[in-house]
């Protein structure tokens, strides 16, 4: 790919495990697409707790969610990768989620946006008029220790990810401004005040209590498509 800073195929080992489920038994799914956040809570979940696949459920009490999460990736995999592991699904929905790790890698905040912005111009073209869903970048406790490089990258790639999904019409989910990342309601909002008791020791990632608040967030988020 053109202008990558990453080596592609890197993730072949993820593909090729989601791969081998059976494509007609989880096509029209819900596919959640993007980096650890999805990964950390798979369908083989690494606590033995129950997965997203599992707890997030249909109305109708079936499988509703498809999970192609693979850790550390970045915009430009999620591109790369969309042929093999979402095209060939057929999702009924698409819910992305990237920019964490992209700015370690050396891009910037314009790079990404316009990367994932490809992502979602694909989408659209195989599967007109499913919604997207494009979560923002994941508030951590690591990223509250200091201000950095990171923490204003983050801030102008939020910005500039919500501009461009009202231009696609597509739907952007401030992860800051959501309830279940805080412990009082007046917290909302503030990057200083999430919640730690939901994170691993690794400041960064949910641990297994925290992924079932995660769970319930995304319940209700989808709740008018499940």
């Amino acid at each position: 790919m053109f202008g990558s800073k990453l080596v592609v195929r890197r993730f072949d080992n993820y593909a090729a495990k989601y791969e081998a489920r059976d494509v007609e038994e989880v096509k029209g799914r819900i596919l959640f697409y993007g980096h650890s956040l999805f990964t950390r809570c798979a369908y083989e979940n690494r606590w033995g707790n129950p997965s997203l696949e599992e707890t997030v459920l249909g109305k109708d009490g079936k499988p509703a969610i498809l999970n192609h999460g693979f850790g550390t990736s970045s915009a430009d995999d999620l591109l790369y990768y969309y042929p093999r592991l979402v095209r060939p699904y057929e999702p009924r929905a698409l819910v992305l989620c990237t920019s964490n790790n992209d700015f370690g890698f050396g891009y910037s905040p314009f790079e990404v946006v316009d990367i994932l912005a490809r992502v979602i111009d694909w989408t659209k073209a195989d599967f007109p008029g499913i919604p997207i869903y494009v979560f923002s970048n994941l508030p951590t406790l690591k990223s509250v220790d200091s201000v950095s490089v990171f923490t204003r990258n983050r801030a102008e790639y939020d910005k500039m990810a919500e501009i461009m999904c009202k231009e696609k019409e597509v739907r952007f989910v401030k992860l800051v401004d959501q309830p279940y990342m805080f412990e009082n309601p007046e917290d909302v909002g503030n990057y200083d005040k999430i919640r730690p008791d939901i994170f691993s020791a690794d400041r960064t990632h949910y641990h297994a209590e925290g992924y079932m608040v995660f769970h319930e967030f995304i319940r209700n988020l989808l709740d008018d498509i499940l």
